[in-house]
């Protein structure tokens, strides 16, 4: 997993935590704003067979939120984004780009605290 989410002038630390894990349901996507830095940073995750996968809430086209015009952006088939501005189509599990010639979604690497809160970084071992 590359780490260009750390590249965003308002990414949030590692450890941060972005929600109770248990909010985040199967096939279905949740949007949230984090607060980092006094600004806030756009996240999206999903629950797909049990894992959650979670990006920056960024098209990489021109930046704006996947949901920018629609909530609905989880294709029929529950392994795939759509983004609602322009059409452009994202694997779930890798947050490649399907459609275009396009960049991937930027992943955040999450992990699940003690507490039941779904967590930005790497499990320490």
């Amino acid at each position: 997993m590359h780490d260009a989410w750390r590249n965003y002038a308002n990414a949030p630390k590692e450890g941060a935590i972005i929600c109770p894990s248990n909010v985040i349901k199967e096939g279905k996507a949740h949007y949230m704003e984090m607060m980092s830095n006094d600004e806030s940073f756009p996240v999206i995750a999903t629950r797909l067979n049990g894992r959650i996968y979670c990006y920056v809430n960024a098209c990489p086209h021109q930046y704006l939120p996947l949901n920018y015009r629609s909530d609905n952006i989880i294709s029929s088939d529950g392994h795939r984004f759509l983004c609602s501005a322009h059409g452009a189509v994202f694997d779930i599990k890798t947050g490649n780009c399907l459609t275009s010639d396009c960049d991937k979604l930027d992943a955040l690497p999450v992990f699940e605290d003690l507490a039941g809160n779904l967590c930005i970084g790497y499990r320490k071992s």
